[in-house]
């Protein structure tokens, strides 16, 4: 019996033993990082496209007769445009970029309307234009942005950007009205005309890094395009032509959307791999 009992204490003195070693190698685990603002992907090449629409419109508008006749432009009128443009740029950190971008902007419509008050038949007559036409540009520019942090994948920047716009009016109609002591009506129409001057825009948005290569953007931009003019205006019943009809001071106020492939490091808002923890090793006797 004596016996018995002395295996039964050796017995328990060994689970003690045993559950105290256990004890001393059991570990907490490391508490939870703390959110921080951190920074995008690391410095690479990027591929991007972009669509959207701009609420476009014309300083002024000019012609020779009209301002030799001190006439006067009034009522003018604009639709709205599309664009898509392509690019590709570089980041140099996770806070500055810059990328050089082609974009085409089309389906825009322009109008405006002037009257000319002269002497006639010893009275005073009026004479009328309705002018509409269509206006697309090409524009290129260089662009750099500044990315202000990152928060849950969502990464607003500013920017601003310099190139070059080639604005052309096309389809351009004259239609004039005759009253006072004359009367009549008369039409006009205008070949293509093409200008080349210096872009400029500011713009400011969110990116969203969906993984390690693509962002998506939406974003606002001011795009100042210069100015733009028609070809000489045809009178559609006499053998006369008169100067083209400029367009001054074109503009655009952009929402657009787009996306970003990103040639560089996994992004902070990857997946992370997680280290493999080991079970701990108790060396048996």
């Amino acid at each position: 019996m004596s016996s018995l009992k002395t295996l039964a204490l050796a017995g328990a003195l060994a689970l003690v033993a045993s559950a105290a070693t256990a004890a001393d190698l059991a570990y907490a685990p490391p508490p939870p990082e703390p959110p921080v603002l951190k920074g995008t992907i690391s410095s690479g090449i990027y591929l991007r496209g972009d669509i959207g629409v701009g609420i476009q419109s014309v300083g002024k508008y000019t012609q020779q007769e009209v301002v030799a006749a001190n006439g006067q432009f009034f009522g003018k009128s604009s639709s709205d445009t599309f664009f898509a443009g392509v690019g590709v740029g570089y980041r140099f950190n996770n806070w500055l970029r810059f990328d050089g971008t082609l974009e085409y902007r089309g389906n825009g419509q322009i109008g405006v309307n002037d009257r000319v008050d002269f002497a006639a038949n010893g009275g005073i007559a009026q004479l009328s234009n309705t002018y509409k036409g269509n206006l697309s540009s090409m524009v290129a520019l260089f662009n750099g942005y500044i990315d202000l942090g990152t928060w849950n994948c969502l990464t607003p920047y500013i920017g601003a950007g310099i190139g070059y716009a080639t604005n052309r009016i096309t389809g351009l109609t004259d239609q004039g009205v005759l009253s006072g002591s004359l009367g009549g009506s008369s039409l006009g129409y205008a070949g293509s005309g093409t200008k080349s001057n210096v872009a400029w825009a500011l713009m400011a948005g969110v990116g969203y890094e969906v993984n390690k290569n693509l962002t998506l953007e939406i974003g606002y931009r001011y795009l100042n395009l210069g100015d733009a003019q028609s070809g000489r205006i045809q009178n559609a019943f006499r053998l006369e032509n008169y100067a083209p009809l400029k367009a001054k001071d074109i503009d655009s106020h952009d929402i657009k959307i787009g996306m970003r492939w990103n040639f560089g490091d996994p992004d902070c808002c990857g997946p992370v791999q997680q280290p493999i923890a080991y079970a701990p090793v108790v060396r048996k006797y």
